[in-house]
């Protein structure tokens, strides 16, 4: 398996605070907006992120609130390539939403199919809350990163 030069962790750091940052507009600000999208991207560009060959490429598994769309758009800024989708039991309203943002993006038959992927790198999510930790879990033990919408953890016993 050939090793990848990019420090994974680093790059994590380096996105947490855009996807914090871009939380605050809704999902359907950016599919029925797309003028302020861009002068959200355009503000974002100014901090000195840099467009460039991917470094990593991500998946995203559960897209039940609508977060993941500023995890997916900072970690695409810090240099990721999004390569696939399971929507883990998403609103339909959501999915179709998704689907118009990202028409590209390769839809999973299943989680198993993101986690067994030895080129994805990177997992996000934005599930159900009480399947986030499970889904971390998971994630880890098939040697992946793993980047959850709040809360990751809910209870104790997670």
């Amino acid at each position: 398996m050939k090793k990848n030069s990019v420090d994974r962790r680093n790059f994590l750091k380096g996105i947490a605070g855009s996807a914090g940052a871009m939380s605050a507009f809704p999902l359907q600000s950016f599919v029925n907006n797309p003028v302020r999208f861009s002068a959200v991207e355009s503000a974002q560009d100014m901090t000195g992120s840099a467009k460039s060959q991917p470094k990593i490429k991500f998946a995203v598994i559960g897209i039940n609130h609508y977060h993941i769309t500023s995890q997916i758009e900072a970690t695409k800024r810090g240099g990721g390539d999004f390569v696939a989708l399971y929507e883990g039991g998403g609103q339909p309203d959501l999915i179709a939403q998704f689907a118009k943002l990202y028409p590209d993006v390769k839809r999973a038959r299943s989680e198993n199919e993101i986690l067994e992927d030895r080129s994805i790198q990177l997992v996000l999510s934005a599930g159900i809350p009480e399947d986030r930790a499970p889904l971390g879990v998971r994630v880890m033990k098939h040697g992946k990163d793993y980047m959850s919408d709040k809360p990751g953890i809910i209870t104790l016993e997670q």
